[in-house]
């Protein structure tokens, strides 16, 4: 143990600037004695830091402190020898499969679609400038028109509304006793004051993206609440919002959320999303969330912030889904006055999420940062996976895959890398079913699994 101790005082004068490197633990760019002693740190804690795991064989112990000492006495420069998947934003046109619509009405999804309805009203309501109009409204629709500000009060059934023109002070607001259609035909609003669209109404909300359209949708930083009415997002809706047609919706939160439902939130194949957000999630669900299709795109960078955040289940049966988080940690205090840290992720559900096709990629690049965060069991059945997790620990350690139970892996192309903590992190069990073509998990680091 002298010799030990002695051999560790000599590497404290000495350091190595590194750059990405083996041993740099700290990521302050210099392997020198500050690493080593983070290395003895972990040991002595009995808990596993990523970064500490020097030689990245899943432990920290004496072997990964005398690889750093190694690094420093001998000058060696030992990258980091895993180059992760490039992972961007790709809105190209995704050949996917003809969309089967239920027609059974007793099928539990039935509702769901909004051509299982026969819509007997139409409403169109044109956005220009610092003014909007209304055409075709029936008696059974109240829309009251303030500046470019519209609030529309119905109580008739299968209305369908048509929304065109731009705004850059404008907004829309429903109540409605009934279910009803939204359609975007070339439309784009802002609203320097909360959200573009707001639906006070608990039924279903279909959204339809009108082919050939490109819409957008702007909050502000600040938002104007009214007393017992929430406002969570840009898009925002009490009841289900369901995302169908084939044109294209862009998001820009400064506010809040991107997209918000206090209940559930399904998007279909074709549609086209584009999600910015620089104050909160992408998506944002109480109930679950179901991607089915379509082209969704999300850029976000805010502390603490999500891509897709549900309080229950995530489903994801087809669409490509790309994900680039770029947040870091919020730092919060509780009621009694105690630090609460929140990380950033690509997705997190706070009950199961099961993918059973479709492509989703996540790149997560802040510190802390998860790329897919789950509290109840995961289930990987098909599909293509890619997470990059590039940041490193400041809070809490970075992961690919957190598992608070059971992970199942059974179908599918899989794969996570996080560059400074660990691929997959499972508190149940992890089961990897047979019949894979590929597997490399020889790096905690890394996991790749190709059936």
């Amino acid at each position: 143990m002298k010799r030990y101790l002695l051999l560790v005082f000599m590497v404290a004068a000495l350091s190595l600037n590194a750059g990405a490197m083996t041993g740099d633990v700290n990521g302050d760019g210099t392997v020198n004695i500050t690493d080593v002693n983070l290395v003895i740190n972990s040991i002595l804690g009995g808990t596993y830091i990523a970064e500490a795991d020097a030689n990245h064989d899943g432990v920290v112990n004496i072997s990964d402190v005398n690889q750093i000492i190694n690094i420093i006495l001998t000058g060696a420069v030992i990258e980091d020898d895993i180059t992760p998947k490039d992972i961007v934003l790709d809105d190209s046109d995704l050949t996917e499969p003809a969309e089967v619509i239920p027609d059974d009405e007793d099928a539990l999804d039935f509702g769901d679609y909004v051509e299982n309805t026969v819509w007997a009203l139409t409403v169109r309501i044109n956005f220009d400038g610092d003014s909007a109009t209304v055409t075709g409204n029936p008696s059974t629709v109240m829309v009251e028109i303030d500046g470019a500000h519209v609030t529309v009060t119905s109580a008739a059934k299968r209305v369908r509304y048509i929304l065109t023109g731009t705004t850059p002070d404008g907004s829309i607001k429903f109540y409605s006793e009934r279910k009803f259609q939204v359609q975007l035909a070339g439309v784009d609003i802002t609203n320097p004051h909360g959200a573009a669209i707001n639906n006070q109404c608990g039924k279903s909300f279909y959204l339809v993206l009108n082919g050939g359209t490109e819409n957008t949708l702007r909050d502000g930083t600040e938002y104007t609440m009214v007393e017992d009415e929430d406002q969570k997002a840009a898009l925002f809706s009490e009841g289900q919002i369901l995302v169908s047609g084939k044109g294209k919706l862009n998001v820009y939160s400064t506010g809040k959320h991107c997209i918000a439902s206090d209940d559930f939130i399904f998007v279909r194949p074709g549609c086209h999303l584009y999600l910015n957000s620089t104050s909160g999630h992408g998506i944002k669900a109480k109930d679950y969330v179901h991607i089915k299709g379509g082209v969704i795109n999300m850029e976000i960078n805010a502390d603490g912030a999500k891509g897709i955040n549900c309080d229950s289940l995530v489903y994801i049966t087809g669409g490509r889904t790309t994900i680039i988080n770029s947040g870091t940690t919020k730092m919060e205090t509780d009621s009694l006055g105690n630090p609460v840290s929140t990380g950033v992720a690509g997705v997190k559900a706070d009950c199961n999420m099961t993918m059973t096709g479709g492509i989703l990629n996540i790149k997560s690049t802040g510190n802390d940062a998860k790329g897919i965060n789950v509290a109840e069991p995961f289930l990987f059945t098909g599909g293509e996976m890619n997470i990059v997790v590039t940041g490193r620990k400041a809070a809490n350690d970075p992961k690919g895959v957190k598992c608070d139970t059971d992970c199942t892996i059974q179908g599918g192309s899989f794969y996570s890398c996080a560059l400074h903590g660990l691929a997959l992190d499972v508190e149940g069990t992890t089961t990897i079913a047979d019949g894979y073509t590929t597997r490399n998990d020889a790096d905690p680091r890394l996991l790749e699994i190709i059936y």
